[in-house]
């Protein structure tokens, strides 16, 4: 057996024992097998046929059902992102039962949707409870990232200027896989720039570099586009005072993406402004036009997948000149809308908006407690979730997890916060905790 191999079968199986004392070593697991997936890996031939995924993620809800009591016990805290999750939940189901192009398909897909938009999120909000819990699952999520980068690094072969044999089993392609990547980079950083802990902060710092690489050698304009949004954002979104550094860290870091890109990256990026001199582009132009004709025709949407089943219809000559394959939106608010129509959409934009309120109120609250942690992580988080929105806007991202761990993990640092502030004491406002007081004006609680 491979070092790897070994090295992953150690790390999986001890995340699965270790989760019957604290079932977040199983959320790890799950990040682990995503990184590293043994099914799209050459060291995966040498372990057994199973499904790993499917294993650690009955392990983390059966061993957070089983610990649950034991936990550290949390403040009740409204999660607005809920009834935005739950309203597409039964627009999905309702859709699949009545408006779908082909039921079996659609159905498939909303069992995907549920697995990782809320099945996994929920997990993590339960079993991230506290300061060290958000750190382990953060660094892992670095490390996986790194994990993609160093092989990048190490076997950086590409086609048509593009990266191949990257990313995961939502993300195995170069645009899936760096839209995936950006969620980490703000990350990273942060870590890099204000962790104290040097355990933290050493492995983002190496990271860094190898996930910018990868990020490179994938070519994605999308998530440059994303990472540029972001960049702007972040000036916009930090605290007075801390413009100007932040301003240098964002020139620092645009210098080393300059100085680490090649030719075939600047060449592919310069397309961006000039769109209709590329194919691509143009193709994905009259792409999303005959979306809009298919939403027109179909304002309560047409199912899973429901574009990629009519694309022959509604951009003919781009389905002929690609051999006839079906075709997706590359768009992933043209692509809710053409599955889940109008009602669909907005349950998806107020998942993400609500998850980025969250946050703000993150870095809004005023503590005597060390609000740098919060702060900074929930800055991060913001700017890796609009960095992710914006790649969006150029691939198909419905199905995709990185975006739903961080709205799960938005939450699970609000929750921490709010749990750490009445343990010291401190006040706490009924719309904040409706559960630990009684009067509408600030108060002193305790957990409970």
């Amino acid at each position: 057996m491979s070092i790897t191999a070994l090295m992953w079968v150690v790390l999986y199986a001890a995340s699965i024992v270790l989760a019957f004392s604290n079932p977040l070593f199983a959320s790890l697991g799950y990040l682990l097998e995503y990184y590293m997936r043994p099914d799209l890996k050459w060291w995966g031939d040498e372990l057994p046929v199973l499904r790993y995924n499917l294993i650690v993620s009955l392990t983390l809800g059966l061993t957070f059902l089983m610990r649950r009591a034991a936990l550290r016990e949390m403040v009740p805290v409204p999660n607005r992102t809920l009834p935005f999750l739950y309203a597409l939940a039964g627009i999905m189901v309702l859709g699949t039962a009545t408006v779908a192009v082909d039921t079996a398909i659609s159905w498939h897909w909303t069992v995907q949707w549920f697995k990782i938009a809320i099945i996994f999120p929920l997990l993590v909000i339960g079993v991230v409870r506290s300061r060290r819990d958000v750190n382990l699952f953060i660094l892992v999520h670095i490390l996986g990232a790194f994990w993609w980068g160093w092989e990048s690094y190490i076997d950086p072969s590409r086609e048509a200027g593009r990266l191949k044999s990257v990313g995961s089993g939502d993300s195995a392609d170069d645009n899936g896989a760096a839209a995936h990547l950006v969620t980490v980079i703000p990350l990273a950083v942060t870590y890099v720039l204000v962790e104290k802990d040097w355990r933290f902060r050493l492995p983002a710092l190496i990271a860094v570099p190898f996930i910018v690489n990868t990020i490179i050698l994938c070519n994605s304009r999308g998530s440059t586009v994303g990472m540029g949004v972001a960049l702007l954002a972040a000036l916009v979104l930090v605290k007075r005072g801390k413009r100007l550094n932040l301003a240098l860290a964002g020139a620092a870091m645009v210098a080393v993406v300059v100085l680490m890109a090649d030719e075939q990256f600047i060449e592919r990026q310069q397309t961006t402004a000039n769109y209709e001199e590329d194919n691509s582009a143009t193709e994905r132009l009259q792409t999303w036009k005959g979306a809009a004709n298919l939403i027109k025709d179909h304002p309560l949407g047409t199912g899973g997948r429901g574009f990629h089943l009519l694309s022959p219809k509604y951009i003919p000559e781009i389905v002929a000149a690609h051999g006839g394959d079906r075709r997706a939106p590359h768009n992933t608010w043209v692509m809710v809308l053409c599955e889940w129509g109008l009602a669909g959409f907005i349950c998806y934009l107020g998942i993400y908006l609500s998850a980025l309120w969250t946050l703000e109120k993150v870095k809004r609250r005023v503590s005597a407690l060390d609000q740098s942690f919060y702060y900074w992580r929930a800055f991060a988080m913001q700017l890796g979730l609009i960095a992710f929105l914006t790649a969006s806007t150029f691939t198909d991202r419905l199905y995709a997890e990185a975006g739903y761990w961080l709205v799960g993990l938005s939450f699970a640092l609000y929750r921490v916060q709010l749990t750490d502030a009445v343990e010291a004491g401190e006040p706490v406002t009924i719309a904040e905790t409706p559960r630990v007081g009684a009067v509408s004006q600030p108060h002193t609680a305790t957990a409970h």
